[in-house]
């Protein structure tokens, strides 16, 4: 039996870290709009729209078919109202031919109680790579953000996390980010693992 080539990656990743645990893909095939709404529509919080790309490893090629999962807190900086519940405002978009994707949502808070920056987080599969995380999305108006993070967003160019945030003529809060693959796959600790266990699928699938 020939394997996907995602999963002969991932299996190859595995290897070259001894013991690690990765997760294959579990989508070979695109299942999801490129374009999607992630927030509730009853969801508080200022409106957000986040347009960006997807590109292989070597940050040039545009990478389509890919699925991109995104997820967040509310304005409350929480993900959920119950204990182990996934997040609330979360969505699986798959890229489209150009590698590109879009959603609108509602501005994140940050946690509460603490100082770890508002931000959305993001997860790739599918389209010939294996599952991964990758860089979240900070906001550069946040007061929480430090220095040192802010040095390391300059150095990653357009892949960085920050990102500056316009509003437009309806009020509506607009940004770009895009994002970069990895060739290997990263290990989902357990608590991160909802966008792949969850993934709604097509029927018959």
């Amino acid at each position: 039996m020939k394997l996907p080539l995602a999963l002969v990656l991932a299996i190859a990743s595995s290897a070259c870290r001894g013991s690690s645990v990765v997760v294959e893909d579990p989508a070979p095939t695109p299942v999801h709009p490129s374009r999607i709404v992630l927030a509730p529509k009853d969801e508080p919080g200022p409106p957000l729209e986040v347009t960006g790309q997807v590109f292989a490893p070597d940050g040039v090629t545009p990478a389509p078919g890919v699925t991109v999962y995104a997820y967040q807190t509310g304005v409350d900086g929480l993900y959920a109202h119950e204990p182990d519940a996934p997040p609330r405002i979360r969505g699986w978009m798959t890229t489209d031919g150009d590698g590109r994707f879009a959603f609108r949502t509602i501005r994140p808070g940050s946690y509460p109680g603490r100082t770890v920056p508002a931000h959305i987080h993001f997860q790739m599969w599918g389209g010939g790579w294996p599952v991964q995380y990758s860089e979240d999305i900070n906001f550069a108006d946040d007061d929480l953000l430090t220095e040192r993070e802010r040095e390391r967003s300059k150095k990653l160019g357009r892949f960085g996390p920050i990102v500056t945030v316009e509003k437009d003529e309806q009020g509506v809060l607009r940004a770009t980010h895009d994002l970069c693959l990895k060739p290997k796959a990263d290990e989902l600790e357990d608590n991160i693992q909802h966008g792949v266990r969850d993934e709604p699928r097509k029927a018959g699938r």
